[in-house]
């Protein structure tokens, strides 16, 4: 079994609407925490700790504990942001379409954990959520997210298509562990190779 730290990014806006990060960490992690409807955001991280069955990596089915950071997008908690990433294997963005805001503090996280630190855009996908009607009409570019044209753009929605959300969730999930592997695999050749030479 391998087991993946992963943590989701969302955005505070300046505005103070919320992307829905919780909603969504709750729900790909069958959390049944109290769901009121009443907003409250994250103070600093909250971790959620599940297991995915039957992962399609590289044709084979594998099983994975996950390790779910909830993080704040709230800036006062920018201090906290190298040990958030250390030994992170898979970034989720997460945004509502419809704010402005939102899209110009992604791409300041983005730069921040992706770009300036070499990790992997590759291990890194943004879902937009679409948490109003109206949020369905707006077009996901990398254009109007100065981001990697790389970078895996989801529009996701808990409400009308959860389905979706949990077969792109584990799709990103699927794809990072394979890399993983992938690289594992290097390793121990490496390993062997030096021994036997």
């Amino acid at each position: 079994m391998y087991t993946c730290e992963f943590f989701l990014w969302a955005l505070k806006s300046r505005l103070s609407h919320s992307s829905g990060k919780t909603t969504i960490a709750n729900f790909l992690s069958d959390a049944t925490e109290n769901s009121s409807g009443e907003y409250r955001p994250t103070q600093g991280v909250r971790i959620l700790e599940f297991e995915m069955q039957n992962l399609n990596v590289n044709n084979e089915k594998l099983k994975a504990e996950i390790e779910l950071w909830d993080c704040s997008g709230d800036h006062k908690f920018e201090a906290c942001w190298p040990a958030l990433q250390r030994d992170t294997h898979g970034i989720i963005f997460i945004y509502n379409p419809s704010s402005a805001h939102h899209a110009r503090d992604l791409e300041l996280l983005y730069n921040y954990f992706v770009t300036q630190t070499g990790f992997s855009h590759k291990n890194c996908v943004v879902f937009a959520n679409q948490m109003r009607p109206a949020d369905k009409d707006l077009k996901l570019s990398s254009k109007m997210l100065n981001i990697s044209s790389w970078v895996l753009q989801v529009p996701v929605s808990v409400e009308e298509s959860g389905n979706r959300l949990q077969a792109d969730f584990s799709s990103f999930i699927a794809s990072v562990l394979g890399r993983l592997r992938d690289h594992s695999e290097q390793e121990e050749l490496n390993i062997i190779n030096m021994q036997s030479a």
